[in-house]
């Protein structure tokens, strides 16, 4: 309690001192230059032939008061399985599952031992600088359990002498943001601390299509958050060729957790309260052609979740242990080396469980990226992995760029790799029906595509890409009601495919003093089961639950001097929602607008951006009888100081 009126007082003091927010990271005519995007490293980037994807920088200023799901949800072709504004939220790359999803911190992985999946409401994209997107057997450069990609966050040093940086955000259903950035940079000593506040009641009318003949309008329940926290950087350059880094990052994560509208609603019956903490210390050695990282991190991870009908007051407690060792090589402008070790050490105490859980995990990479001619460039990895002093299988990928025209603009790709994903610890140990002689779940994709990219001088650019993918998963883990005991028990039943088209564009045009920026990506995914449960078993040949097959988001900006007005829409196919395909969601269309403006003066500027989310007011469920909130508009107002 002394610590949230500590921290209320000082966002109180600010919202008095500090005015108005949300805006451009520099002036307007500064981030209009087309060849800002135009890369001249010499050497050879070590992820060619991978496919990779960056959120741009713009994306990220005008999400920075949101969480990292709803980001990826409107922006990429990652499919988000969400409870709402608030809610437990996982991710699924190409058709697999949420626990197929790693995700990495500055290198450290961060996804739940106890689950192997990430709640993706839970991470501020406040608190992120850089976010990278692997896809498919791309993400076996970091670690393996990717089998449908894995997402990378870093924070970066500042580099002005002083910034500071406030924004309010205020919305509908009682949803409030209060988010501070101080950095500076003296000499060869950098600090950047974040602190962040964000809660809602989330009390927003509903049809209630679950009441029988007539659909009264309600009052939604039981669904309000908070969280808060706070991330702490400290950089040092004792020379030109080393970087000392320390990261340390405390959040609060509190909510209520609604009943379904079929269930008659026990006032705050189901509650869950998150406590966790991130820490990591790296150093960064360059000398000659060579880049040395080594980190050490260690995450503690408190969850109790309460549930008054059932009787539940579950407590959880992980303690992870990472430490990391890189090292590149350009052996010559053409041909770069990578190889590194990660050893990851977690313990479980759990209520769950029949007494604390370990597990140890040792890994190890080797790689190399190649320009073997002008058009043709090979990436190759291979990893190994020991768990619990067991051997675990060779973990190859491999994949290939080829420039089909002279000017490489357009570029043929292709990759292949084989991978795998341990049982969760509840897989293993959950009492009752864990079950300790679970196998891996085996998996091997396989890709191609065409990239092509064009630029007119500096009023015109467009990324364009399109990739074919197929992934096959064996001994796919699956949680069924045992028949003996009642209890649901995991067991390696089903054999699933996923194959299916990406696309996605980016284009900037410039008209005059007008920008006009363009982004797509549309997702078509057919994700199967093979392998029959049993005789009676309907389920073979037919799609995942809660995995679209069509889903597509596209966004138009226009920018003119400090002025930007933005539209998004966003599609999300029909979801089945049980195994024989019987019962469905239907599909809905989503369409967003902003405007915004920036008043920069001299060393200053205050910016202000208006949200409408839901345009249309449109009546859908994500998640089956989870009503979500209609139209909603929030403000953003923010202000800066740089001293360069």
């Amino acid at each position: 309690m002394k610590t949230r009126l500590i921290f209320g007082f000082i966002l109180l003091n600010l919202q008095l001192v500090l005015m108005i927010g949300e805006g451009y990271s520099q002036k307007l005519k500064d981030t209009l230059m087309i060849e800002g995007i135009t890369v001249s490293e010499k050497r050879l980037n070590p992820l060619q032939g991978l496919k990779t994807s960056k959120i741009d920088s713009l994306v990220l200023q005008k999400q920075i008061g949101a969480s990292l799901s709803d980001l990826l949800s409107a922006h990429t072709s990652v499919f988000m399985k969400t409870y709402g504004q608030g809610g437990l939220a996982t991710a699924s790359f190409r058709g697999t599952s949420a626990s197929h999803t790693p995700v990495m911190w500055n290198d450290v992985a961060i996804n739940s031992p106890m689950l192997s999946q990430m709640d993706f409401s839970s991470l501020p994209v406040f608190f992120m600088d850089d976010i990278k997107l692997m896809f498919g057997g791309s993400s076996l450069i970091n670690n393996s359990g990717g089998l449908g990609g894995s997402i990378n966050i870093e924070n970066k040093s500042s580099h002005e002498k002083l910034n500071i940086s406030y924004m309010q955000q205020i919305g509908s259903f009682s949803a409030y943001g209060s988010y501070l950035d101080v950095g500076f940079r003296e000499g060869k000593f950098s600090s950047r601390s974040r602190l962040m506040y964000m809660s809602a009641a989330n009390d927003f009318s509903f049809k209630n299509i679950a009441s029988g003949s007539e659909i009264p309008i309600e009052i939604r329940k039981d669904a309000a958050y908070q969280q808060y926290g706070f991330l702490q950087e400290l950089y040092l350059q004792p020379t030109p060729g080393d970087e000392l880094g320390l990261k340390l990052w405390f959040q609060r994560n509190d909510r209520d957790i609604p009943q379904p509208i079929v269930v008659l609603p026990i006032d705050k019956n189901e509650q869950q309260k998150n406590s966790l903490f991130r820490g990591s210390a790296n150093w960064k050695h360059y000398k000659g052609k060579g880049k040395l990282e080594t980190s050490l991190a260690y995450i503690y991870d408190f969850l109790n979740y309460t549930n008054k009908v059932a009787f539940i007051n579950s407590d959880n407690r992980t303690h992870t242990f990472a430490a990391n060792l890189k090292y590149r090589y350009a052996l010559t402008e053409k041909t770069t080396l990578n190889a590194g070790i990660t050893n990851d050490y977690f313990l479980i105490n759990s209520n769950n469980y029949q007494g604390i859980k370990t597990r140890n995990q040792l890994s190890a990479f080797a790689g190399a990226t190649s320009e073997i001619t002008d058009r043709l460039t090979l990436n190759a990895v291979i990893r190994k992995e020991i768990t619990d002093k067991e051997l675990q299988p060779f973990l190859p990928s491999l994949g290939v760029d080829y420039h089909l025209l002279k000017n490489n603009t357009l570029t043929l790709k292709a990759h292949i790799s084989k991978n795998y994903h341990l049982p969760s610890l509840n897989d293993l140990y959950w009492s009752p029906g864990g079950n300790a002689e679970l196998k891996p779940e085996d998996g091997f994709s396989t890709e191609g595509g065409l990239a092509y990219e064009l630029k007119m001088k500096k009023h015109f650019s467009l990324n364009t890409e399109m990739t074919y993918f197929y992934t096959h998963i064996t001994d796919w883990i699956l949680w069924q009601p045992d028949p003996v005991f009642r209890y649901w028990t995991p067991l390696n039943l089903k054999e699933v495919s996923s194959q299916g088209i990406e696309i996605n564009a980016n284009m900037v045009y410039q008209l005059k003093k007008v920008i006009f920026r363009f982004n797509a990506t549309y997702a078509y995914t057919s994700a199967r089961n093979l392998k029959p449960i049993n005789q009676n078993d309907e389920t073979t040949d037919k799609q995942l639950i809660y995995t679209p097959m069509h889903s597509y988001n596209a966004g138009l900006r226009a920018e003119w001097k400090q002025y930007f007005i933005a539209f998004s829409n966003h599609f999300t196919g029909k979801r089945f929602t049980n195994t024989s395909n019987t019962r469905y969601m239907p599909a809905y269309q989503l369409a967003d607008f902003s405007l915004g403006m920036l008043f920069p003066v001299k060393e200053h500027r205050f910016s202000m951006q208006l949200n409408v989310n839901n345009l249309f007011d449109v009546d859908y469920q994500a998640i089956a009888w989870q009503p979500m909130p209609g139209r909603n508009m929030e403000i953003k107002l923010k202000y800066n100081f740089t001293k360069k």
